[in-house]
């Protein structure tokens, strides 16, 4: 029965476009997502839990666990009066994890582009042909040299012709490059650099040795382009999957606790009395919202955050008119859009649904919703045009009935 009523507050995903572009919808589905994770009806919140479990397996990994449940073992009736120790904990594990997280990181790759479209194929081919005729006329090349004519097919020169078919697919795999290729594989490593990509690598493979789980999550705006940025795992909410790569999920977020001065940083849209107003009626009963451990570092100028993406769908709809020739027109049309029966002229309604994403920002522990709007730039796989990416990427490799297990 708790099951079912937590799925209830989200908003029906059958009404209108229109309707779930509203302020309102979106703030249906935020308070929705925060009664999934942050309720405190049965004792402890989904969040919290996960917030300390990741928190105490950091502090294994860093050997500072607690040393209680070692005295409580070692005790007699409560008396550790007779035992000489250092409690202070070996710490063996963090050797293990570093070699762990190094293994992992070794596993190193290069981008390699590789055309494949009609004019880069077409292009590739006619490389490879010209090599095979200067590689089947060298004798005649060599003769032709000696009067100063100039009879090859390809620009190689002849000491450089390879001298066998399985030499020659060695060339065109190793040291062949279009340009286009070129340029592909330098944009995408320009990408990565500027986004750190190599050090967000490194905590990734940490939190995916010690947590069992990591996440990264992809933005992109028009001063910086593609962005790569580290998610804490601890700071994820998700819905309910069994799929260690959280391909079926619905939607996901993060919280994150950001100084007021951000906050009118990232949502220039809030006045001065709307910030007022929040730092005013934010909830301060954050025991549902914060961890034990960290508890002490949020003070009156932090607000926490709910960032979500929720996944939806969307109707194409297009009118379908038939002209005076015989040939039909196609004119898209919003969702609520039908056919009219009073007028002359064949009319019809093509219609098709398309996964799609939107993206929102929520004030935890009150109503005000910061963002809420349909994703501008949506990742969508190429073989299938009406699924659509989230942001953000997950991984759990030893995910089991929706608990998360470490190594």
């Amino acid at each position: 029965m708790a099951e079912s009523g937590i799925k209830s507050y989200f908003p029906s995903q059958t009404v209108s476009d229109a309707e779930k572009l509203s302020y309102d919808y979106g703030l249906k589905v935020g308070k929705a997502i925060e009664q999934e994770w942050f309720n405190n009806d049965r004792g402890n919140t989904r969040y919290r839990t996960n917030h300390n479990d990741f928190h105490n397996l950091r502090l294994y990994a860093r050997g500072e666990q607690s040393i209680q449940k070692y005295k409580d073992e070692l005790s007699i009736n409560g008396d550790l009066s007779y035992l000489n120790l250092d409690w202070k904990p070996v710490p063996i594990i963090s050797k293990f994890v570093d070699i762990v997280v190094n293994g992992i990181a070794e596993r190193t790759y290069d981008i390699k582009a590789f055309s494949q479209d009609p004019f880069g194929v077409e292009k590739r081919t006619e490389y490879m042909e010209n090599i095979l005729k200067d590689m089947d006329g060298k004798a005649f090349d060599n003769q032709a040299a000696v009067y100063g004519i100039d009879s090859r097919s390809s620009e190689m020169e002849q000491k450089d012709l390879p001298e066998s078919k399985d030499e020659l697919n060695v060339h065109m795999q190793l040291s062949y490059k279009q340009s286009i290729e070129i340029a592909e594989e330098q944009a995408l490593n320009t990408l990565l650099n500027g986004s750190n990509y190599e050090l967000i690598k490194k905590r990734f493979y940490h939190d995916l040795t010690v947590l069992g789980i990591g996440a990264v999550k992809t933005n992109f705006n028009t001063s910086e382009g593609v962005i790569i940025d580290y998610v804490d795992p601890a700071n994820l909410v998700y819905s309910y999957t069994d799929s260690p790569y959280f391909e079926d999920i619905y939607y996901v977020g993060e919280v994150k606790s950001i100084p007021v001065n951000e906050l009118a940083k990232q949502f220039p849209h809030l006045t001065e009395s709307d910030l007022e107003d929040i730092m005013k009626n934010k909830s301060y009963n954050r025991s549902n919202y914060n961890s034990r451990h960290n508890y002490d570092k949020e003070d009156n100028n932090t607000i926490q955050v709910l960032y979500f993406n929720y996944k939806t769908y969307m109707n194409e709809v297009y009118k379908v008119k038939e002209t005076a020739s015989g040939s039909d027109k196609i004119i898209p049309r919003d969702d609520q859009y039908n056919p009219p029966n009073d007028m002359e002229g064949g009319y019809g309604r093509m219609i098709r649904s398309i996964e799609c994403l939107y993206e929102g920002a929520m004030i935890l522990g009150t109503d005000k919703l910061l963002k809420w709007e349909m994703a501008k730039n949506m990742m969508r796989p190429k073989s299938d045009f009406t699924k659509v990416k989230m942001n953000y990427n997950i991984v759990a490799p030893r995910i089991y009935n929706g608990k998360i297990d470490s190594l």
